[in-house]
């Protein structure tokens, strides 16, 4: 299973609006946040790799090698998983609007990226239990979604 076409368009449109809401909540102004390096991956893209399963999406740290310079530079992959995202839609019964979903997954997926980024230390990465971090993310991604009015996200909310 893959996102058709529009799914995958939907994804990228929802990705807009997470990275907005989320620059948004931080303060984070325009200058730093195109300092952000990062990618997002379906299915469809060659670099995608199969996620576990029950997992909607995953943020990773990658190295991104820049001819010329010494170091390497961090940027982020944002991989979600078709296959788990389009089960839960059907589960759920939102196959016919999966932005909602989508918005709550990139948000969710944003706030990592912004915490990886800037706000945890490398030590704290490795320290913080997963679950302690998972349940944090939770909430900050559902303390900016709360300003949004998009149409089937209160939904989205209570069941996810």
């Amino acid at each position: 299973m893959h996102f058709s076409h529009s799914q995958r368009h939907l994804a990228f449109r929802a990705l807009e609006e997470a990275e907005a809401c989320t620059s948004g909540y931080y303060c984070i102004p325009p200058f730093r946040w195109q300092q952000l390096r990062y990618d997002l991956l379906t299915r469809n893209d060659r670099e995608w790799q199969p996620l576990p399963e029950g997992t909607l999406a995953r943020t990773r740290r990658c190295q991104w090698h820049i001819p010329r310079r010494s170091e390497p530079s961090a940027f982020f992959r944002i991989e979600l998983n078709d296959p788990g995202i389009l089960t839960a839609a059907r589960r759920e019964r939102l196959r016919e609007d999966l932005y909602p979903l989508l918005l709550y997954i990139l948000t969710h997926e944003m706030v990592h990226l912004v915490r990886l980024s800037s706000i945890l230390t490398d030590v704290e990465q490795l320290t913080i239990p997963r679950e302690s971090e998972e349940t944090r993310v939770r909430r900050i991604a559902r303390s900016i979604l709360a300003t949004i009015q998009t149409p089937g996200l209160d939904s989205v909310l209570q069941r996810f």
